[in-house]
């Protein structure tokens, strides 16, 4: 289950759960409209991309926030309208259908929270691609987020695309984590890789691939691909370290990112590996602090540094052993970062 997924199914189980309650409370009051300026905007955005180029089908739906604020939920601000656009397989016109649907979006700001989800079947070959818009998108920013989709879905070895979610770098599905390495390698030789909407990538494997290890980014293996880091030589040594049964969840920072001002960052990548228990911890630390060959990290990015965090006995805090790839345990912070690197 996708973390959309998940997002929709707890908020009907919540509407449900207000529902009972009442039920429980021998009143069957049923929870209000939206507001009628929420609605409309809703059936406009609707009726606009129905038929539009590139949109094979459209729906929508109209549902409570996650709302904190103070005002009522018969206020438009506790409302949120979803677009959901499907394009026909392989996405033919799917250029043209995120046109259509920033203007939908435009059109139905005023009046509406509002976010859309374009849903691109069999965009290259059999890799299914999501992309996903907000109220605030422009022109501009949705055909980076088209192009990136297909340049990604196109990479062999990847099974499903998703970008743009919550402005987060692209989230790239994979199965099989001893082809990760060559996997990486290509989606890096990607036109535009590093910038924009393809800007690092995370690497996860499919939740319902039958992996070892499979999730939604926030469990199981997640690489977030930057231009030097990780090495292929860590990636092949995460794929190890996944294959031990006394890890739990791995997950790897590039530290690359790029400032406003254009510049690149100069922070450190780092691991963090989630283990059972204390023994376990130590074991996996003086493994990483073992790794001193340079292929591990990247020449200009400085040696990641590491995290293995594991349970305090049977309570629910945790500990952490924390050190630098390729130094003793203990060691003080190499001085090897790159000063920023520059307009990219």
């Amino acid at each position: 289950m996708t973390w959309r997924r998940r997002a929709r199914v707890f908020a009907a189980v919540l509407l449900g759960s207000t529902v009972l309650a009442s039920g429980l409370a021998g009143c069957s009051v049923l929870l209000p409209k939206a507001p009628e300026s929420v609605s409309a905007a809703a059936a406009t955005a609707e009726e606009s991309l129905s038929g539009a180029p590139g949109v094979a089908s459209v729906s929508t739906e109209v549902t409570l926030r996650d709302y904190r604020g103070e005002g009522s939920i018969s206020e438009p601000d506790a409302w949120v309208v979803i677009l959901t656009v499907k394009t026909a397989a392989g996405g033919p016109d799917l250029e043209r259908a995120a046109d259509a649907v920033v203007d939908a979006l435009v059109q139905a700001r005023p009046d509406a929270q509002i976010t859309a989800e374009i849903v691109a079947p069999q965009l290259a070959g059999d890799v299914d691609t999501e992309i996903l818009f907000d109220e605030d998108l422009h022109a501009g920013v949705a055909a980076e987020r088209v192009t990136a989709a297909r340049e990604l879905s196109a990479v062999d070895g990847v099974s499903r695309v998703t970008v743009g979610r919550d402005d987060k770098p692209p989230r790239v599905e994979a199965v099989g984590l001893d082809e990760w390495p060559e996997v990486a390698t290509a989606i890096r030789a990607v036109p535009g890789f590093g910038v924009g909407a393809l800007q690092n990538p995370s690497l996860i494997a499919p939740i319902d691939s039958g992996e070892s290890w499979s999730g939604d980014g926030s469990d199981g293996v997640h690489l977030e691909l930057g231009a030097l880091a990780p090495s292929s030589s860590m990636i092949e040594e995460i794929t190890r370290l996944a294959a031990e049964r006394t890890v739990r969840s791995i997950s790897f920072s590039s530290g690359e990112a790029l400032l406003p001002t254009g510049d690149a960052a100069a922070e450190r990548s780092s691991v963090t590996v989630d283990v059972e228990a204390s023994a376990d911890a130590e074991k996996l630390a003086d493994r990483l602090a073992g790794l001193v060959d340079q292929r591990y990290w990247t020449q200009g990015s400085g040696r990641p540094s590491f995290q293995v965090v594991s349970p305090v006995g049977d309570s629910a805090d945790s500990s952490a052993i924390v050190g630098y790839v390729g130094l003793p345990r203990g060691s003080a912070e190499p001085d090897d970062l790159p000063a920023a690197t520059g307009v990219r």
